[in-house]
């Protein structure tokens, strides 16, 4: 009879041992996929300067930016090739200056192609920009947004969001 509860015990424990395992490795799938909606990146085609609608995908290895209209994998970044990011609150994006800026004119000439034009902003707003070795991001996020998509990049991406200029 004691040889029955125990194994009956035994069973109960191992089926709620193996429940929370299962719990636990969902509620770290949810944790990792997150995603932003109402953000803009800016970016050159041809010409001109394009702002475009997306939302960030953060998967467990990876940020994806998806056009809002039609789902479109528009870039995509590993966290690990990540080099660095940056956060600003200014009518343009701002990059480190001096050697950063320069390095970064010589690696994507583009870059001054979207900054120059975003310089006549009239209003000042949070840009988030990201690069790797290759390529690179240029977002505009809403203030309340950005106090929460901030964290989630730092934490995804292991890299520190380095704050330039004004913080509001």
């Amino acid at each position: 009879m004691r040889t029955l509860l125990l194994k009956k015990l035994s069973v109960g424990l191992i089926a709620i041992f193996l429940f929370n395992c299962v719990v636990m490795v969902n509620a770290q799938t949810m944790l990792r996929d997150e995603v932003f909606e109402r953000i803009e990146m800016i970016s050159q085609t041809g010409e001109k300067i394009v702002e475009t609608n997306v939302s960030v995908h953060f998967g467990n290895d990876s940020m994806e930016i998806k056009a809002s209209k039609t789902g479109a994998v528009l870039k995509t970044f590993k966290y690990t090739e990540i080099k660095n990011a940056e956060y600003s609150y200014s009518k343009n994006p701002r990059w480190k200056t001096g050697l950063g800026l320069g390095a970064a004119a010589v690696v994507f000439p583009p870059i001054l192609l979207v900054a120059i034009p975003l310089g006549f902003t009239k209003h000042r707003r949070h840009w988030v920009t990201m690069r790797t070795e290759k390529d690179y991001a240029v977002l505009k996020v809403s203030k309340s947004l950005r106090k929460i998509f901030i964290p989630s990049f730092e934490t995804h991406s292991s890299v520190k969001v380095e704050a330039l200029g004004e913080s509001k």
